[in-house]
């Protein structure tokens, strides 16, 4: 019994020596990512003279809206410049949401005009690049923005 236990004590001890200190540095260059990304934002947004009312974060990505100048940024860590999205134009957006078989293939926000024709497009999820593990938030945080966004436009 007390070889189990020895075992047991050791392999626990093992574990926090080496387990712990690789969750610790992932954790950090997350936040590290998370930080730049916000600062590349709030950069963009300055340069544009906009102030952002919302901004949130997409797996790899940041997206933020600025009311008074209705205008959508998103920045992503892959991309080296921020997206910009004018809405001055659009009269809705929508949820576009692809399948391939049975999986999900990727999750939009998309911007139409008048005629519905898509004036841009925001990627909340691709297939194979995000984890598919929070599908599901990825289109949570989708539908948010639809509703926001919509709320917006309809007034």
């Amino acid at each position: 019994m007390s070889h189990i236990l020895e075992n047991s004590l050791v392999a626990a001890g093992l574990v926090a020596l080496f387990g712990v200190p690789f969750y610790i540095i992932a954790k950090r260059m997350k936040q590290k990512q998370q930080r730049l990304l916000k600062d590349k934002l709030f950069h963009k947004a300055a340069d544009l003279s906009l102030d952002l009312t919302r901004y949130e974060p997409v797996n790899d990505k940041i997206i933020g809206w600025a009311e008074p100048g209705s205008v959508l940024l998103m920045a992503d860590l892959a991309q080296p410049e921020v997206a910009v999205y004018s809405l001055a134009k659009a009269v809705k957006t929508y949820v576009l949401k692809t399948m391939k078989g049975t999986s999900v293939h990727s999750i939009s926000l998309q911007i139409a005009d008048a005629q519905n024709r898509v004036l841009d497009s925001l990627p909340f999820y691709q297939q194979f690049q995000d984890n598919e593990m929070k599908l599901k938030e990825f289109e949570k945080q989708a539908k948010d923005w639809e509703t926001l966004l919509n709320a917006y436009l309809s007034r």
